[in-house]
């Protein structure tokens, strides 16, 4: 019986997280018969916590540190009721769970709005742990080109100063949680090429 492991995926939009995540999905399907449990899931969710989340981000303004106080609130209270409803339920189910963004988002780009980076971190202390945080790191300008070629509308937090010290923080997020297991992976890659590096990155924790 495998026990659970919780496996987050981090960074800028556009780095490609979402799709290595999948991508990470399937390929633990195919290779270990014995699983039967992953769960993929994203924040902010549909909860009314992230419902109101989405709608401010896609709100146009030229000021991305616009409702920092409120988006702080926001995330944590969505954080906390996707934990108790389902990532703490299936990780005691010996579920692989793969988050698509967790606290460091909040850290990274709550931080950069102006907020202060231990109340955030304070703010989500309580939270399951990682057994591993993989931060796909890429330049902004790739980021902020791949995102104008998928064609989705921009949103509040894509404009590339902004990005740049969210890219300085999620840089730096090894030395702020020091007791977590954290690694970088190059998203600058071929898609192929950044899955090869998530499997050698993951497959030690599943194997365990």
């Amino acid at each position: 019986m495998v026990t659970g492991v919780f496996l987050v995926f981090e960074g800028l939009d556009g780095s490609g997280k979402t799709l290595q995540a999948l991508k990470l999905a399937d390929w633990v399907f195919s290779t270990y018969k014995r699983v039967d449990h992953v769960l993929v899931t994203r924040e902010p969710t549909h909860s009314k916590f992230g419902l109101e989340l989405r709608q401010r981000l896609a709100q146009k303004s030229d000021d991305p540190t616009t409702s920092k106080e409120r988006f702080q609130e926001l995330f944590t209270l969505d954080r906390e009721e996707h934990v108790d409803s389902v990532i703490a339920p299936a990780l005691a189910k010996g579920t692989i769970v793969i988050g698509d963004r967790y606290k460091h988002s909040t850290i990274a780009y709550q931080s950069a709005q102006g907020m202060s980076t231990q109340r955030i971190m304070d703010d989500n202390a309580g939270f399951p742990v990682p057994a591993l945080t993989l931060i796909f790191n890429l330049p902004v300008d790739v980021a902020v080109s791949r995102l104008e070629k998928s064609g989705r509308p921009a949103e509040l937090f894509e404009k590339k100063d902004f990005l740049e010290k969210v890219k300085a923080l999620y840089a730096k997020m090894p030395q702020l949680l020091p007791k977590e297991k954290i690694a970088l992976i190059n998203a600058n890659q071929s898609i192929e090429q950044v899955h090869a590096d998530v499997i050698n990155a993951v497959k030690p924790l599943i194997d365990a």
